[in-house]
């Protein structure tokens, strides 16, 4: 099957930036700039510590590119920010569509 591979190549690409918007959206909507539980300003490092998050792993979120974000992570994010999945999603969808494509 000759499109079967071009077919991953399609998929790995369409990953690749949902994960950057992913990781785009998050970082613009709770990074900037980070906030404790209080809605005070904070360090990346105190916000990392709070979330149980690595900050090396926000700093990776912050880069252009984005990272291959885990769920885990954005649950974790969207639980200290006390933001369901549902409205991230939602807010998510409507920024960027149901059909990406690179």
């Amino acid at each position: 099957m000759p499109n079967s591979s071009s077919n991953k190549e399609e998929l790995k690409k369409i990953n690749a930036l949902v994960n950057k918007y992913i990781c785009n959206f998050i970082a613009k909507k709770f990074f900037s700039p980070y906030c404790d539980e209080n809605g005070e300003e904070t360090s990346q490092n105190e916000y990392s510590e709070k979330c149980g998050i690595a900050s090396s792993t926000l700093t990776k979120m912050k880069s252009p590119d984005g990272y291959n974000i885990p769920m885990t992570t954005v649950y974790s994010i969207c639980r200290f920010e006390k933001y369901s999945l549902e409205d991230f999603f939602t807010e998510f969808e409507k920024e960027y569509g149901t059909n990406i494509r690179p």
